[in-house]
């Protein structure tokens, strides 16, 4: 060995991160690492840095330092590239995305353009002869797995360095990786580059000196790698985008410039308050240096609101005066009490997320326009890493191991064949294993330089360009993410807007009244089917429940409805006191100002910190903290110093006596990791009470447009009989009537060609445009003008969108097969027109309920649940059964599982019949039960007593079945 006190890096590791090419978590490498005496640890994935905060996190503490390195693999090259500090880190990620994204890639010239930091370790004598031009001797080293090639490097002119690639820790890993490199060869993508790396176990420390015992150079090359690489990765400072601006102006002074523009144009007259608000408000923003992040957003809503596309800011950023302000949201914090420190406080030093909901239709447009406005070197979405669940291991490893799809389908759903099976052995062996990277939802980054010298980069399945981080990761590194999430709701209420505006004449703008008492008498009959976030079977029951009066109660409900509050006591404990008037005492007179509104219960997370702030006399930058300490999972010794510091030192110092105080902190433990944030509930509590404002006072319009922006938990048909169950026609398709989308048509709704399936949108827009120049006379004129696939023309006609174009549906479908005759030869036309087909009996009710059902998956005409057998009570009736033993049948409508306090599973499903919906529960000891009725395809019963509980009514499943 080189020396005494000798602690070589473990040169390298391949992490799960090598996507369907390694096993093993960063964390299990680190851990073997300390265990084999390594001094760092070197993470080398193929064409990957995605494991790199993985990297840094599992270091801390464990007594090895994290050396970040990346395997270049390629058809014809194949190096491994470590960084040795902050530029070679940039070139890594820029070499790296050039892998990934240069059809035509090539690692001598990535190197040509720089290679500062970039320490390589190749053992191909072709790209070593050609690399050894390009980096310094120190920085171009053989990997060598024994002393015999190192003194073959020797003689070759190169530097030895002691080094083995591992890529498995157990024999079981061995196994994992062949099923991995098998579903990688099967994939669509294909297998990609052969890959040498082969089997190989981390050998210890020890074991490598003995190797090298008579080449100590390729150990002291080893060794040197544990200092020289120094990578700072995770710096703890945001990287924040930068707008362009005048010569001379600052982002400071342009963000003060706007702000108090549009704070001139929210509040008429200006009071003294507002003003020295925003003035802190800035104050803060310039501190923390996040003026050019604010104005990078206020482009973004700018452009979408010049462009009519709805927009509105969630989460705590609608607490900020500057978001009011300058249009990033309608919810004005001042009116509705939401403290900014809860967004953003002088001693945060992290970027908060400002998360930006669109509409879903026009979110592409926007990110269009953030590429286009900022370039696309600077501009990337984040990635979301999709890992294998059981469902996805058992499909893959089944088909990898030639399984038949029947025998998959039996593994996943479960049962005793799983128990026996070494599939399903191999396929949880898969699980929590990175499978593919895909696009987030809504995580774009926008960097002062390029992305790809920030963070690696490669193209999503869809195409679309992706960092290798994902959320966690890019935030952990300093990447400020902006979140564009589409939200249909806000399409829903701009829909519906316009039709409004269009079919009545009114351009004006509507002014939703927040105290409206016939949208709050709609709501709390817990009719909000449609209504946003307000219309899960327990939030109907809660809205009947609280007996909701105004949007700020709406708001209420939102915060009510979530988990943990039901199970904390919160809700019950608010609706006693609401609705049933409930006695109560606060804990101190103080208390009272503060939850007046809210019963003494707190309810948001902005109540735990007026209370540290106004009773306690923390500062609200400290109370923030305080309310993330004592509403996390932190360690006994830091609530312990909470304890202390809230209990006998602030709280002592603003008079209150300990008794109260213990009491006041009791409440907060109790209520404080179940509150919500006010912020975001006030938002959503605006979109979700414009919804049921327009549910309420524009039906027919509401409806359209709730149609043709679908995306509840409940399938479409539900939504088309509610509108129904409210007197509203709702049309079949018909090829000289319907739009491409749902329309308003008199005062009924008209399907639109979306709904036909195997229709395609081309398709579609022919006939509307074909029609509009004339309608169709007949079939055979709709098939001339027309180009339709065949399959196209029939499904339309089987569902009656060609009715009253021939003498019945299957005369029609009879006559497909036969060229449209020529008008231009009356006689062969007038045959096809009255031939034998055309006296073939059309369809009675129940073969157009079918067609309706297996084209649309909607009834027109008829529910289906109408032709059950009778003895069932409509569910429209059960709030008469109470107490009583009944029997209810109808359609799954939508199911969902739950856990008890003592971790048990509930099930509740939701039955739709003609009349309406029936909630059926289904308690621990019957969960048997509840899968049967959620693997029935058609209409099932459910028998069993008719409870009542805050003014909502089900049934206690006992039996259950399929409607013969």
């Amino acid at each position: 060995m080189g020396g005494e006190g000798m602690r070589i890096a473990a040169l390298t590791c391949r992490s799960f991160y090598s996507l369907l090419r390694g096993a093993v978590s960063v964390e299990r490498w680190v851990a073997q690492a300390a265990e084999c005496g390594y001094g760092a640890v070197a993470l080398a994935d193929v064409n990957s840095l995605a494991g790199a905060v993985d990297l840094w996190k599992a270091t801390e503490g464990a007594g090895v330092r994290p050396i970040l390195g990346v395997e270049i693999l390629t058809e014809t090259q194949r190096a491994i590239l470590l960084a040795e500090n902050r530029s070679g880190y940039e070139n890594l990620c820029r070499i790296t995305t050039a892998r990934n994204l240069d059809p035509g890639f090539d690692l001598v010239e990535q190197l040509k353009i720089d290679c500062r930091g970039v320490i390589c370790l190749c053992n191909c004598p072709e790209l070593l002869a050609e690399l050894r031009h390009i980096l310094h001797r120190t920085s171009l080293f053989v990997g060598c797995a024994d002393a015999e090639e190192a003194a073959r490097a020797c003689a070759a002119g190169f530097e030895p360095i002691a080094w083995r690639h591992a890529d498995r820790l157990q024999k079981s890993d061995v196994e994992v990786l062949k099923l991995l490199n098998r579903i990688r060869t099967m994939s669509v993508a294909g297998a990609g580059p052969r890959d040498p790396c082969g089997l190989n176990a981390m050998s210890a420390a020890r074991e490598m000196e003995r190797r090298f015992r008579r080449s100590p150079q390729a150990l002291v090359h080893a060794d040197e790698m544990v200092p020289r690489c120094d990578l700072r990765l995770l710096t703890g400072k945001p990287i924040l985008p930068k707008v362009q601006l005048a010569t001379g102006e600052t982002s400071d002074r342009e963000l003060a410039r706007l702000c108090h523009r549009g704070l001139a144009k929210r509040y008429n007259p200006v009071r003294g308050d507002v003003l020295r608000r925003l003035e802190y408000e800035l104050a803060t923003v310039r501190q923390n240096g996040f003026s050019d992040y604010f104005l990078v957003v206020h482009e973004i809503v700018h452009f979408a609101r010049q462009n009519g596309i709805p927009v509105e800011v969630r989460g705590s950023a609608a607490g900020a005066l500057i978001s009011y302000v300058l249009g990033f949201t309608r919810v004005c914090p001042v009116e509705n009490r939401l403290y900014f420190e809860r967004f953003m406080n002088p001693g945060r030093t992290d970027c908060p997320d400002i998360d930006i909901d669109l509409c879903w239709r026009k979110r592409d447009e926007v990110i269009r326009f953030c590429y286009e406005r900022w370039g696309f070197e600077s501009v990337a979405m984040v990635c979301n890493i999709n890992r294998y669940r059981l469902r996805s291991a058992i499909r893959d490893a089944g088909r990898a191991l030639g399984l038949a799809p029947v025998q998959m389908h039996q593994l996943a759903r479960g049962g005793k064949v799983r128990e026996t099976s070494a599939v399903y052995r191999l396929a949880k062996s898969l699980v929590g294993i990175p499978r593919h990277l895909g696009v987030h939802c809504g995580g774009i980054v926008v960097t002062p330089s390029p992305v790809s010298h920030i963070a690696p980069l490669e193209r999503a399945h869809k195409g679309v360009v992706i960092t290798q981080y994902d959320k966690d990761a890019a935030e952990a590194i300093g990447l400020v993410k902006i979140d564009l999430l589409g939200n249909r709701a806000l399409s829903t209420v701009h829909g519906t807007i316009q039709i409004i505006g269009c079919n009545e004449g009114d351009k004006g703008e509507l002014s939703f009244d927040p105290n409206d008492q016939k949208t709050a008498r709609m709501l709390s009959a817990g009719d909000s089917l449609g209504v946003f976030q307000s219309e899960s079977p327990g939030m109907r029951q809660l809205l009947r429940g609280l007996k909701v009066r105004s949007r700020k109660d709406l708001a209420i409900a939102l915060s009510l409805i979530r988990p943990g509050p039901a199970s904390g006591g919160m809700k019950a404990a608010f609706i006693e006191r609401h609705v049933h008037g409930k006695p109560f005492a606060y804990l101190h007179p103080k208390l009272e100002r503060l939850l007046g509104e809210t019963y003494g219960v707190m309810l948001y997370q902005e109540d735990v910190m007026r209370i540290a702030v106004e009773v306690a006399g923390y500062t609200v930058a400290d109370a923030d903290r305080f309310r993330s300490e004592v509403s996390k999972k932190v360690s006994p010794a830091r609530l312990q110093a909470q304890y202390v510091d809230f209990v006998r030192s602030r709280a002592d110092n603003a008079g209150i006596d300990r008794q109260s105080a213990e009491a006041i902190w009791d409440e907060i433990l109790r209520f404080a990791a179940y509150s919500y944030c006010k912020a975001h509930a006030t938002v959503y509590a605006n979109i979700a009470w414009e919804t049921a404002y327009l549910k309420a006072h524009y039906p027919l319009q509401f409806y359209c447009s709730l149609l043709n922006n679908h995306h509840g938990m409940y399938p479409l048909r539900v939504y088309v009989w509610d509108a129904r169950r409210r007197g509203i026609p709702i049309l079949p398709v018909h090829v000289n009537h319907s739009e491409i989308e749902w329309s308003v048509q008199g005062r009924a709704i008209r399907a639109g060609f979306r709904v036909v399936k195997g229709l395609s949108r081309g398709t579609a827009r022919e006939i509307v445009g074909q029609r509009r120049i004339r309608a169709f006379e007949h079939l055979d004129d709709l098939r001339r003008r027309v180009p339709f696939r065949q399959p196209e023309l029939r499904n339309l006609i089987h569902v009656g969108a060609c009715d009253g174009l021939g003498p019945t549906r299957p005369a029609m479908l009879s006559r497909l097969h036969l060229a449209p005759a020529d008008p231009n030869q009356p006689m062969l036309f007038d045959i096809h027109q009255h031939g034998v087909a055309s006296r073939l009996p059309d369809y009675d009710r129940i073969a157009r309920l079918k067609a309706e059902l297996d084209v649309t998956g909607i009834s027109f005409g008829l529910h289906p649940a109408t032709l059950l057998p009778t003895g069932y009570v409509p569910a429209i009736q059960l709030h008469r059964l109470v107490g009583r033993r009944t029997t209810v049948a109808g359609f799954v409508a939508t199911a969902r599982r739950a856990r008890t306090n003592d971790g048990r599973t509930m099930g509740f499903v939701t039955l739709e019949d003609s009349t309406g919906l029936a909630e059926v529960s289904f308690f621990p000891d019957q969960i048997g039960l509840y899968r049967s009725i959620c693997s029935y395809g058609g209409p099932v019963w459910a028998r069993g007593r008719v409870t009542e509980h805050l003014a909502s009514i089900a049934l206690e499943c006992a039996a259950c079945g399929k409607v013969a």
